[in-house]
């Protein structure tokens, strides 16, 4: 992750290699800077070659993928987490 990033966002995880607790931040600003990261990363998606997307790098423990499947893997992740949302939806609807 570039510095600049993890310095406004914060690092992935924190000094217990946990998942950071985000307190004091409010849905707006959370979303807006959701949408920040996003619109950053679509342009360069977009100047990618078809070769480019089928090149190999370095993944997780040594492994490789390709950035089309990075990509694709981005997309699916936020998507598994829009149902989890919805679901603490439903369930906090109900009580």
């Amino acid at each position: 992750m570039p510095l600049d990033l993890e310095e406004k966002y914060g690092p992935m995880l924190d000094k217990n290699n946990q998942l950071p607790q985000l307190k004091g931040i409010s849905l707006g600003v959370l979303l807006n800077d959701y949408d920040d990261v996003i619109n950053m990363i679509k342009p360069l998606c977009y100047q990618l070659t078809d070769k480019q997307l089928n090149q190999l790098v370095g993944y997780k423990n040594g492994n490789e993928a390709t950035i089309k499947w990075g990509i694709w893997h981005i997309a699916d992740h936020n998507r598994y987490h829009q149902a989890h949302i919805s679901q603490l939806r439903k369930w906090f609807s109900q009580s």
